[in-house]
């Protein structure tokens, strides 16, 4: 049964789950004192981004009180890097496989190998085949909570007047495509005037900057920026900044991961006016974690689980951030 919480957050009240800064993650596990007892590999289609990389901080760490030794690696976005990672985990004898793809149908082959080694695969974010269990984004509703905020800002700063907004997309990944047209439909349903007028990809925080930019360059009238993830929206923030916005009650960046960085955002009144917790690296972290040990233990998993959906801007961004982060 599909899982997924959707609260769409308006006034300022404190919501529970976690988001990602932007620490650099560790490429294998845990400290010398903690004990292990069965051994898991763990693949991300691009530690740059930061709510990734938060997360393999947090799940070697975490997992190392479950009794989980778990080694982090980088696909640095090659499919074919990524199978040999996977196969590499399979040769090593690991009892459980945590795998953000690259590219999903480029893993068939690969997945089915793990399984019938007796491995068990834990796919994250991407649907996967051959998998046991996976800790997925809603990924079209997640869009549209982005937009549907979008849309009413654009509502309540400029009326029916047709503004020119840009996307930053990444049509790599088909969830994330799915995010994209979520993030177009509520906007042009809660603000038909408002005209789309460039696209670009982005998943770290350089792409959001360039992005930012050259946006801005080519449609100097443009009011709104969406994206699909926290490394563009931080870098479109910077970037914005950078190309001269200075007036930012009147441009609104929106964006998804709830990062650190875009919290503080948020909370200083810069472009950006709010992002998508989707309960972040940290939580994420330790989701996978429990699910992988439980998989390990025999318990029964759902195979599909959810990560919630919440709207954080400036009425709850300061709970959160304190929540979440500590002390400014």
């Amino acid at each position: 049964m599909k899982k997924t919480v959707v609260s769409l957050v308006l006034a300022g009240s404190l919501l529970l789950g976690g988001c990602a800064g932007g620490a650099a993650a560790p490429s294998s596990s845990a400290g010398a004192d903690a004990p292990t007892q069965s051994t898991v590999g763990m693949t991300f289609a691009d530690l740059g981004n930061p709510v990734w990389a938060e997360l393999a901080k947090e799940a070697i760490s975490y997992g190392a009180t479950k009794g989980l030794a778990i080694t982090s690696v980088d696909a640095q976005n090659d499919s074919a890097k990524q199978v040999t990672q996977i196969e590499n985990f399979i040769q090593s004898g690991v009892k459980a496989i945590i795998i953000c793809a690259v590219e999903s149908n480029a893993l068939t082959e690969v997945t089915k190998k793990a399984q019938d080694a007796g491995i068990k695969v834990i796919g994250y974010t991407q649907v996967l085949t051959n998998v046991d269990a996976e800790y997925l984004v809603d990924a079209y509703n997640t869009g549209f909570a982005n937009g549907e905020y979008a849309a009413k800002w654009i509502k309540d700063n400029y009326g029916d007047e047709a503004i020119e907004w840009g996307l930053m997309d990444l049509p790599t990944f088909p969830e994330i495509i799915e995010r994209a047209n979520g993030i177009k439909d509520a906007i042009a349903k809660g603000a038909p005037n408002a005209k789309l007028v460039a696209t670009a990809p982005a998943l770290t925080a350089e792409d959001g900057v360039a992005n930012a930019e050259n946006f801005l360059q080519a449609h100097p009238n443009m009011k709104v920026i969406a994206t699909i993830g926290g490394g563009g929206a931080s870098g479109a923030n910077a970037g914005l900044k950078s190309a001269g916005i200075t007036d930012n009650e009147k441009f609104g960046l929106f964006g998804i991961d709830a990062t650190k960085q875009e919290i503080q955002a948020i909370l200083d009144g810069q472009p950006q006016k709010s992002s998508i917790s989707l309960g972040g690296g940290k939580v994420h972290g330790q989701n996978l974690v429990d699910i992988t040990a439980d998989l390990l233990a025999g318990k029964q998993v759902e195979k599909q689980q959810y990560m919630p959906i919440t709207v954080i801007d400036k009425s709850n961004a300061e709970a959160y951030f304190a929540e979440m982060f500590g002390a400014k």
